[in-house]
């Protein structure tokens, strides 16, 4: 079974086709493929900050309404979003913090 030709290989030098992005490079590096569905994290932070935003809108919006026409608005309504704004801050508080400490950690390291 020959897999290469003769043509294909001259002293150490083995000429092959990267098939997968999870193979090495020219270079020996592993480089992602455009294609990778992986979100940098920055990106995924800034996505889930606006989230938090959002939520925090519609909670602000829910709570102006039932104090200016509180029959158009139910009770529930306006707790359960308040609720889950109050959830998305504690969560996006949580998640900046733990990074500031690993931070911080990486930092002082010795």
């Amino acid at each position: 079974m020959q897999i290469y030709s003769r043509l294909e290989v001259a002293g150490n030098q083995v000429g092959m086709v990267r098939t997968s992005k999870q193979h090495f490079d020219d270079r020996g590096r592993i480089t992602q493929a455009s294609d990778d569905p992986v979100a940098p994290f920055a990106q995924v932070l800034f996505s889930a900050v606006e989230n938090v935003n959002q939520l925090q809108q519609n909670a602000d919006e829910l709570e102006e309404k039932m104090a200016v026409s509180p029959e158009e608005v139910d009770v529930h309504e306006v707790m359960i979003a308040s609720e889950k704004a109050r959830l998305g801050i504690t969560f996006m508080k949580t998640i900046v913090e733990k990074a500031i400490r690993a931070y911080n950690d990486l930092v002082t390291m010795r």
